[in-house]
């Protein structure tokens, strides 16, 4: 049941996809509601979107203060990436943002939240993502569970050769535990890899926003470089637009429910993006 422009498997699990009775509908909340924007506010976001990647996916383990989750936030954005898990073995834990510093960047992504390190481990194998482990330099959070097999990089390093062929078309997925704790023991059952920021100074670690913009930034830059893969498809650059039309356009609900009740059931579908369900089964 996925919508593509050639033959994939539904066995992706991050796949975007549109269900069947859906797909005559695709493009015509886009055409619907266009008239709305004006022309630079539309241009923009059919200029971004054309910048847009799903290279790099973030996952941030029981991070819960609403200051460094907008922050994380605003970073994706800010680099072109569109998908996150937020992780919580907590289940009464909630992510928050902090509209100040968020200043809208959420409703540009598609953050989603999981409660289980095997079922994220188990989605990300599965859509051939590489794991890797956001660590300190000298390994001294995780040095109880340290995987001595697996390479490490640091984010200085990432134009280098080895780290080219070690990833090579494949998406990554930056996984970022506490700052005080690091990532969880488990994921040493599922790691590809080790990523680092090197620092010279007296400070030991940095806030998990901060080490998240240096990684990011410095993955956007070396991956646009030799990944063909690297930005959206046609149709996932589509569906995304049509995401973002469906999600920004003031009164958008009332005015399908009223003129275009037919179009409801697609609207609600793509304005959610509910598209990105990635499940592990």
């Amino acid at each position: 049941m996925i919508l593509t422009e050639s033959t994939t498997s539904s066995n992706v699990p991050t796949q975007y996809f549109i269900p069947k009775n859906f797909e005559n509908n695709f493009g015509k909340i886009s055409a619907t509601l266009k008239g709305f924007f004006t022309e630079n506010r539309m241009a923009k976001m059919e200029r971004i979107v054309q910048s847009r990647s799903r290279q790099v996916l973030t996952v941030f383990e029981n991070t819960h203060h609403a200051h460094n989750i907008s922050a994380i936030l605003r970073t994706i954005d800010s680099f072109g990436f569109m998908d996150l898990f937020f992780l919580y073995s907590n289940h009464a834990m909630r992510f928050r943002t902090a509209d100040t510093i968020d200043r809208g960047a959420s409703q540009w992504l598609l953050p989603k939240r999981l409660e289980s390190i095997a079922e994220c481990a188990k989605i990300l194998k599965k859509s051939n993502y590489k794991i890797a482990l956001v660590s300190l330099p000298d390994f001294s959070r995780t040095a109880d569970h340290y995987i001595s097999h697996i390479p490490s990089f640091a984010s200085n390093s990432f134009h280098k050769e080895e780290f080219k062929e070690f990833l090579g078309e494949n998406k990554i997925a930056l996984i970022f535990g506490s700052e005080l704790h690091g990532v969880s023991p488990e994921w040493k059952n599922y790691a590809d890899c080790y990523v680092s920021v090197q620092m010279y100074g007296f400070t030991e670690s940095l806030n998990v926003s901060v080490c998240a913009g240096i990684i990011i930034q410095n993955l956007r830059e070396q991956l646009s470089s030799f990944q063909k893969s690297f930005l959206l498809s046609n149709f996932e650059k589509e569906l995304i637009l049509e995401h973002w039309i469906a999600k920004n356009c003031p009164n958008s609900l009332e005015f399908i429910s009223n003129r275009h009740p037919h179009l409801l059931p697609w609207f609600e579908f793509v304005r959610s993006g509910k598209f990105f369900q990635p499940i592990s089964s």
